[in-house]
């Protein structure tokens, strides 16, 4: 019974991480995907993260009404894995030895990816200049692959 109990709630709090986010959402999601932010001010920069539900981050800035600032720096996740095609080409070579069936071989492999890859592996980390962003509320306008533009308000904390 008790083993009962302890895998409902292991199992209970795993699901909760797999729909977990961060706290700001977009004024009107992007149909059919989950786009989140969190920001964190530090001393001079201000860092925001992005959950872009597992798709490239093609665009982000801080809008103000005379302005925009982009990023100084991005810190891209991973791209994900198996999301591409690829086209193998092997190059290999045998011999057999003089006196029966030994076989002895050397290969070498190329795989070249082809087409865009959309998916990432994680979250995408921005940092603004904090002098250029001012003080918060923030209009972040995001662009996500394959969504359209969107727009997520960070408010002051």
């Amino acid at each position: 019974m008790r083993s009962t109990l302890a895998l409902c709630a292991l199992l209970a709090a795993l699901s909760g991480c797999s729909t977990a986010s961060l706290p700001y959402k977009p004024e009107f999601p992007p149909s059919g995907r989950t786009i989140s932010a969190d920001y964190l001010v530090l001393a001079d920069r201000l860092r925001v993260e992005i959950d872009t539900g597992g798709y490239r981050l093609e665009n982000a800035q801080i809008v103000m009404a005379d302005r925009s600032v982009r990023p100084q720096t991005i810190e891209h996740p991973p791209a994900g894995s198996g999301s591409s095609t690829g086209i193998g080409i092997g190059v290999g070579g045998a011999s057999i030895g003089s006196r029966g069936g030994v076989g002895v071989g050397t290969g070498v492999g190329v795989n070249i990816p082809m087409g865009g890859d959309t998916r990432v592996q994680g979250n995408t980390v921005l940092y603004f200049a904090l002098d250029q962003v001012g003080a918060a509320p923030w209009r972040l306008s995001v662009k996500v692959a394959e969504t359209d533009l969107t727009m997520i308000v960070l408010p002051p904390r």
